[in-house]
């Protein structure tokens, strides 16, 4: 049987969006208040979940899809395939910059996504763009609200730095040795289709237009906690 067309905000997509909310919800809820021990085990099991995702989902591009990608397309170096990794290496332990990061790069990236993602038929590539993305929301909530960890007006311009300046370099390196039709970050050409994209010029001048545009997006994710912070101090 061939998978149903993608209909965006269709039933499928609408339930898939509840199940994500719901859940983003009641289990960092749930684990607020358990033991260290309870949030040491369920910290090690999302990111267990967010780890699979990131080493099966290249496997599936390439050898289970119809239609599969060309290897150098599947890596993760993807903004959000860095997000996931980012957020299971700080629930492993690693330091609160992985959380930061993720925080700044997934939560308006992949709740982009979920909203409109660049899907055409509800099969198995549906199932893992949205369980990839789902998880980033999930593990950042989590590690938000059971952890007790956020963000600060500071971390805004370190996460800026560190992506602008040493992350960005990287991956346009990578691009340039894999040759086409690598385009992680969308650094070599535009993205197929309709995008916003297609206002900003040709890359990667349309770096200049990007750039402090992800940097706003930084400081509009940030606002709750500084309406927050203003709250506390009056």
């Amino acid at each position: 049987m061939s998978a149903s067309p993608f209909v965006m905000f269709g039933n499928i997509h609408l339930l898939t969006m509840v199940a994500i909310v719901v859940i983003s919800i009641i289990l960092p809820l749930s684990y607020k208040n358990k033991s260290q021990k309870d949030k040491n085990l369920m910290n090690k099991i999302i990111a267990f979940i967010i780890l699979s995702h990131v080493v099966i989902s290249p496997y599936k591009d390439l050898y289970i899809l119809s239609n599969p990608y060309d290897w150098r397309e599947v890596l993760p170096f993807h903004m959000c395939d860095l997000s996931e990794i980012f957020m299971a290496w700080f629930l492993l332990g690693g330091k609160k910059i992985l959380y930061k990061c993720a925080f700044f790069w997934g939560l308006g990236g992949a709740t982009m996504a979920i909203l409109t993602p660049d899907i055409s038929h509800h099969d198995l590539d549906y199932v893992f763009f949205m369980v990839g993305h789902g998880m980033i929301v999930v593990g950042i909530i989590y590690a938000t609200i059971a952890l007790g960890n956020r963000p600060y007006a500071k971390d805004i311009l370190t996460v800026a730095f560190i992506t602008a300046f040493i992350l960005l370099p990287i991956v346009y390196v990578i691009n340039i040795l894999l040759g086409e039709p690598a385009n992680y970050w969308y650094l070599m050409q535009k993205p197929d289709g309709a995008s916003l994209m297609d206002m900003f010029p040709e890359p990667p001048m349309h770096l200049l237009v990007t750039t402090p545009l992800a940097i706003a997006i930084f400081y509009v994710l940030y606002i709750p906690y500084f309406i927050k912070d203003r709250l506390v101090k009056e």
